[in-house]
């Protein structure tokens, strides 16, 4: 081959060899965006959650609140460990020590709202899992302690472990917020006549039992109730 063709077929490989993009090093980074995902546990994405990174917390246009997918961005986060809160009303606050790596890294990360704490509570309520169900109510109560489908099941909790004047709190909390429900007349009824050997606060809840709601059955039992008490 001659020597001038050799010389220009060189020159030629070496300049194809300049013009091939080389491929970046995903762990050779001095920043760079972290994407991720949050659902709840129902696996339905988390929207509108706010990020918290490193203690400081962005606004919408940065990219450190979840989309409608529950979708976000970390833009410019520089490799090593960080540590991500996210809030949002309604659920647990998620609290994540993150190490970023690798800048192809993406986080998948759940977190639970009110609403599921009551579900697993009363799950475990049915299946006399008592100590579980209690840490489960302990964590809603940190969310909505007002709630009366929370003080129900802390109703629930507390007569099936035996603890009926704490029991009865919990209803009468539930009075208290003014709501009304028959079956919370009816079920301090029970507690005062079959529990606590109350007659008195019984008949009394009895009697404001069926002023919400006609029932044959209760209005028998009312009666004996008043006989006994003759």
């Amino acid at each position: 081959m001659p020597k001038s063709l050799l010389a220009a077929l060189c020159a030629a490989l070496l300049l194809a060899s300049c013009a091939t993009p080389q491929k970046k090093n995903p762990l050779s980074f001095d920043k760079a965006p972290l994407f991720g995902m949050i659902y709840d546990e129902d696996n339905q994405p988390c929207a509108g959650a706010r990020l918290i990174i490193d203690g400081v917390e962005g606004k919408g246009e940065t990219g450190l609140v979840t989309d409608i997918r529950g979708r976000f961005v970390l833009p410019d986060l520089p490799p090593g460990e960080h540590h991500l809160v996210a809030r949002k009303e309604g659920y647990e606050e998620l609290s994540a020590k993150i190490v970023f790596l690798n800048s192809t890294d993406a986080l998948f990360l759940r977190m639970v709202s009110f609403g599921q704490l009551l579900t697993n509570a009363e799950k475990a309520l049915e299946e006399r899992k008592w100590e579980q169900a209690g840490d489960f109510l302990a964590r809603a109560g940190k969310l909505d302690p007002g709630d009366s489908v929370f003080l129900c099941l802390q109703a629930v909790k507390a007569y099936r472990t035996g603890c009926y004047p704490e029991a009865v709190g919990f209803l009468n909390g539930i009075l208290e917020s003014g709501i009304h429900e028959p079956s919370v007349y009816l079920f301090l009824a029970d507690i005062y006549e079959k529990k606590l050997c109350d007659q008195e606060k019984a008949i009394e809840n009895l009697q404001l039992y069926l002023g919400k709601r006609a029932d044959s059955d209760v209005e028998q039992r009312l009666a004996e109730l008043k006989a006994t008490e003759k």
